[in-house]
């Protein structure tokens, strides 16, 4: 592979070697990892025959993404954070970065190590060892890495297993998904140790369980004050085109542009008790992204400066309070009625002007 990659491209992107690099291994991202592991077979001696200098950061626990970001106060450099994880983790580490010295920049690589790693499907990774070939090989300008915002109420809190953390202090940045009734609930039920082993799989055995009960979130959606009535089976709102490599979610969705995508359809009645209509539109989902022409979908872009309001109804019950940000739980106070704000920011959050390889 080294020979392979020196001979294709013996000169570096300047992000590698300009830069202050970091590597973060969010080593117990996805199904974990073993002993020999990507970073020591293959990236660690890659970088020393590269004379590539870097360090090293892998995780120890639960707070370690946001530790380590907290620990770049004192950073005057631009940064490069090569990230070997899923969403959540580059989530983490954005939502925990302090206020930059001055205009720093940081360049952001995903190599895919999660369970979900819509950001590295987005800039076309779909394996780590491909990963690692155009982290060395390519001569792109990094793009902009568009965020995203998401104003909860007052209250709301992280739900790890079931279980309540950290209460949210002020509006959650995202890059991926904010997702709320079907989706959300199969993630959240999915994050156990028992089905996190299952990888993949493990979002459809939480999905044939949730299947088993009516999937009814009641509330309404306003796009700029036009109402989209509930109650819903399924909401969300993505950036990115695929969640899985053959999951289309959003055909036209596209990371390098400032939008975002409103993917919803309603509760139908559902005789069987079993979710056809809902496995329907999730069989087009696979179907290279089909259900985006599908009458009872909403499919719809939402642009810079676009006001995107979400009014919950009847949202004391646990299930119908939690909500996806890139992967995490979000749990809403006990409460009947709740809104929620989302809007379209940019690639600057606290001073750093953000970026992706790709």
């Amino acid at each position: 592979m080294e020979k392979y990659i020196l001979s294709q491209h013996p000169k570096l992107n300047p992000v590698l070697t300009s830069n202050k690099v970091y590597i973060v291994d969010s080593i117990k991202s996805g199904t974990g990892r073993a002993d020999d592991n990507l970073y020591s077979k293959i990236i660690k001696p890659l970088f020393q025959l590269l004379k590539i200098g870097y360090e090293y950061y892998a995780t120890t626990s639960a707070a370690s993404i946001v530790e380590f970001a907290r620990s770049l106060s004192k950073i005057e450099e631009d940064l490069t954070i090569i990230f070997i994880s899923g969403d959540t983790s580059i989530n983490e580490f954005i939502n925990g970065l302090p206020e930059a010295k001055a205009n720093q920049n940081i360049t952001v690589f995903p190599i895919p190590g999660g369970t979900g790693n819509s950001l590295a499907l987005s800039v076309n990774l779909t394996s780590q060892i491909e990963a690692v070939a155009k982290l060395v090989t390519s001569s792109n300008q990094p793009a902009p890495l568009y965020l995203y915002e998401v104003d909860f109420p007052t209250g709301s809190y992280h739900l790890v297993q079931d279980e309540k953390k950290d209460e949210i202090q002020g509006k959650l940045k995202f890059l991926v998904v904010v997702s709320w009734g079907f989706h959300a609930s199969l993630v959240a039920d999915s994050d156990t140790p028992e089905l996190r082993k299952f990888g993949l799989q493990r979002f459809q055995i939480a999905a044939m369980n949730n299947l088993k009960q009516e999937q009814k979130y009641e509330g309404d959606c306003y796009i700029n004050n036009r109402k989209i009535s509930g109650p819903f089976a399924y909401w969300l709102v993505t950036s990115s085109q695929r969640f899985e490599p053959t999951f289309e979610i959003s055909p036209k969705g596209n990371i390098f542009e400032e939008s975002l995508y409103l993917v919803t359809f309603n509760t139908q009645e559902d005789k069987e008790g079993n979710g056809d209509y809902i496995m329907k539109v999730m069989k087009d989902v696979y179907n290279k992204g089909a259900h985006a022409e599908d009458p009872n979908v909403t499919y719809e872009k939402l642009k810079q400066g676009d006001e995107i309001t979400l009014k919950t109804t009847n949202t004391e019950p646990i299930r119908n309070r939690r909500f996806c940000v890139d992967g995490s739980i979000i749990a809403l106070p006990e409460q009947d009625r709740h809104e929620i704000k989302i809007a379209i920011s940019n690639n600057v959050h606290k001073n750093w002007n953000l970026y992706i390889l790709h």
